[in-house]
């Protein structure tokens, strides 16, 4: 399918005056119904010399002063949408030490030169496991490209060029400007409001602000009309133009329409900024006059059909594409199993050899065997080099200025899940900061031994209620509580969540969070095994 066709054009400026008029006109209602009840107060008759005499003049004057407030409001949130979205989404910046966040501001800087650098974007990633992206202008002429967590760590590299090119389109072509200032003018303070609601519980429903935030929402359908569907369409095609691969968007959009986008976490008012909505809609997916007129994203089935044909690929092709996995790659490299003696001379595993190297109480003399081969120390096996070579890395490491809250032993930098963590050589924990939890979640590039999977579905099934209640029972001075290695403030024993009841020790000031030898991993292949019940043909 030829894409020819289709000229990347601005958009005119007359439907952001729209906007702006329609906002004048919702001010002058309500400053009509202010002034309403001095009417019927003070009818034609009687002499009233108060602030709002009978007359045309006061009508011309609510007129004025409409257009006043209407002007400071669409200023206000215009010239600061993309910090109002930065915020209200909790967006941050990509994390330099991060392999797949440095990719991700790689591709934004070669997207740029590609269009010739007429515009500076900055890219950020929303911390959450859901999967989408938007892209944000306003009047001052910031432009962001946001991918959550969950998407960016899905995504191969041809996958995430065309994600971000996608995105780029929308602020080159200038669509985006109109839909920022649609939803900065209205659609943001009811994303707002979803908050507030959720936080107070219902509480503030009759307050004169909320009311008038509700109203705001409800113009916020009305201007839809002007946010056009077709808008996506042409993006798409912007995206396959500079990147030259429809089957990878298509892949994309496929992904997407099978996972959580972000309904709850990503606001019902910025939604429309979004590569798709956020929530599943009927109308979305549907087609017709009122579909184009209230919808402001087109059939994702539709949009797939039209990649697939640039690509002369199938939905099969692309299924099966998908099923191989974006990468491939995992860190185990050796699948061979190892089985050690403790120092109660029973024996534990099976390991991996990355397993067996970080266990605190292995020595030279231990005596270890593989899968059922002969015994023998493990300073005679044939991998004794390999294991102790890993097992004493901090040696040859720079140390970092942490102490294990455990052992006390020196912690030293390590990559895991292509981000930067610290890992106690003797006893195996790992401090992570919070905000990469997400990151480290989602991402699926440490295959998981059986051992690890048995661990974390017996701590789901068999000790959630068990462990749950005991450390409800105990006193807080039975529980030895560590210090951060941060800090020195004690760290609070604490779950994941409730649904993943792995035990951490999590240090409010500084953010940071504590997981003993294979907690982190027990709660990785946890979530992922929910993750692949939920999604089971992905």
């Amino acid at each position: 399918m030829p894409i020819t066709f289709i000229d990347i054009e601005r958009q005119k400026s007359w439907r952001i005056i729209i906007f702006l008029s329609v906002l004048i006109a919702l001010y002058f209602m309500i400053s009509i119904v202010i002034v309403a009840p001095f009417y019927l107060t003070f009818p034609l008759g009687i002499s009233f010399h108060g602030p709002f005499p009978p007359g045309p003049s006061t009508f011309i004057k609510v007129f004025i002063f409409s257009i006043v407030i209407a002007s400071i409001h669409f200023c206000l949130s215009s010239l600061n949408a993309v910090e109002y979205i930065k915020k209200g989404l909790g967006a941050i910046e990509p994390d330099k030490e991060d392999e797949i966040h440095r990719q991700l501001v790689n591709i934004v800087d070669e997207i740029q030169i590609a269009a010739g650098g007429k515009v500076k974007i900055q890219c950020l990633v929303i911390p959450t496991l859901s999967v989408n992206a938007l892209s944000a202008v306003d009047l001052r002429g910031r432009a962001i490209i946001a991918i959550t967590e969950g998407l960016l760590s899905r995504l191969s590299r041809p996958q995430l060029e065309t994600v971000v090119a996608h995105e780029a389109y929308h602020i080159l072509s200038g669509d985006c400007l109109e839909t920022t200032a649609a939803a900065s003018l209205f659609a943001i303070p009811s994303s707002a409001i979803d908050k507030a609601g959720a936080a107070s519980e219902g509480r503030i429903f009759l307050a004169p602000a909320f009311l008038f935030a509700w109203l705001m929402v409800k113009v916020s359908y009305i201007l839809n009309m002007f946010v056009s569907r077709e808008r996506e369409y042409r993006a798409d095609a912007g995206a396959v133009r500079m990147t030259r691969n429809p089957l990878a968007l298509a892949e994309v959009l496929y992904m997407l329409s099978r996972h959580w986008k972000g309904a709850g976490c990503i606001g019902a008012g910025i939604e429309m900024l979004c590569i798709m909505n956020t929530s599943d809609s009927a109308l979305d997916e549907s087609e017709g006059w009122l579909a184009d007129l209230m919808s402001t994203h087109p059939p994702v089935n539709k949009r797939i059909k039209i990649l697939l044909n640039m690509a002369r690929a199938g939905l099969s092709a692309l299924k099966d594409r998908l099923k191989e996995g974006p990468g491939g790659n995992f860190t185990e490299t050796s699948r061979e199993l190892f089985y050690a003696l403790d120092n109660k001379y029973q024996w534990q595993g099976p390991f991996t050899m990355t397993e067996l190297a970080l266990l605190p109480w292995l020595s030279a003399d231990t005596w270890t065997s593989n899968n059922g081969d002969a015994v023998a120390k493990a300073s005679q096996t044939p991998l004794a080099e390999v294991i102790f070579t890993k097992r004493f890395a901090d040696d040859r490491r720079a140390v970092s200025g942490y102490l294990c809250p455990s052992c006390r032993h020196p912690l030293t930098p390590e990559t895991y899940e292509k981000t930067k963590i610290y890992r106690c050589g003797f006893c195996g924990g790992a401090l992570v900061d919070d905000v990469k939890l997400p990151r480290i979640i989602v991402r699926k590039d440490v295959r998981y031994s059986e051992r690890i999977t048995a661990l974390s579905r017996m701590t789901l099934s068999e000790n959630q209620l068990k462990t749950i209640n005991r450390n409800k029972n105990r006193s807080a001075g039975a529980v030895n509580l560590l210090h951060c290695p941060k800090c020195g403030s004690r760290m609070n024993r604490t779950f994941y969540s409730m649904a993943y009841p792995v035990e951490l020790d999590r240090c409010s000031y500084c953010g940071l969070s504590w997981f003993e030898n294979d907690e982190l991993e027990i709660l990785q292949c946890m979530i992922d095994n929910r993750m692949a019940s939920t999604n089971p043909s992905l």
